[in-house]
């Protein structure tokens, strides 16, 4: 997957600062350093939703937040991007939610500026890898793998933060008996469930 020229969407910039909480000169500390972003008097991170970062800078910030502050961060994160992310306006239920991941995923990140999914026309740029979406027939389960450059602990939470926003009970967890990019795969497939 290269990313080169690949970037993200200002807005997701936030999905740090609000898992960070009370903490987000710690947060500010790591954009700056990774060069996101440029430093307020207050030495904490400012940048302007509507641009478009280098996603390497984003992916290394990631990185460095996992590898500093542990995977119950980067979930933390990952629970904050519905909260920041576009998201197709057709979303009403579970199934659109999940299903419409990987279009919003597309369309908080560009290709040398130009966003790699247009609702208007429906073209999707390939080079990011996807959230994938499969409903078991007959079942209040869905099945997601996902094979694209952010971290497991984060993909997980950022989809039981779009289930639980249309099925309180849902919960999602990681399909043991399937590869995981913890251990060198491309991929992870994720199961939700709810009653």
């Amino acid at each position: 997957m290269k990313i080169e020229n690949v970037q993200v969407l200002g807005a997701n910039l936030s999905n740090v600062l609000n898992a960070f909480g009370s903490f987000q000169l710690l947060a500010s500390r790591i954009m700056l350093e990774e060069g996101l972003g440029a430093e307020s008097r207050e030495g904490a991170v400012q940048f302007d939703r509507e641009r478009w970062y280098p996603v390497k800078r984003w992916l290394a910030t990631i990185e460095r937040i996992g590898r500093e502050y542990g995977e119950s961060m980067l979930g933390q994160v990952g629970l904050a991007v519905p909260k920041n992310a576009l998201f197709p306006p057709f979303v009403t239920d579970i199934d659109s939610a999940l299903k419409s991941v990987d279009m919003a995923y597309h369309m908080n990140h560009a290709l040398e500026g130009r966003p790699m999914f247009s609702p208007t026309s429906g073209t999707l740029t390939e080079g990011i890898g996807h959230y994938g979406y499969s409903r078991l027939p007959g079942q209040k389960q869905i099945v997601c793998e996902c094979d694209n450059p952010y971290p497991c602990p984060f993909d997980l939470h950022l989809l039981q933060a779009v289930a639980q926003r249309f099925e309180k009970t849902a919960t999602v967890t990681h399909d043991s008996t399937k590869p995981c990019r913890k251990q060198g795969s491309p991929s992870c497939t994720y199961i939700v469930k709810w009653v």
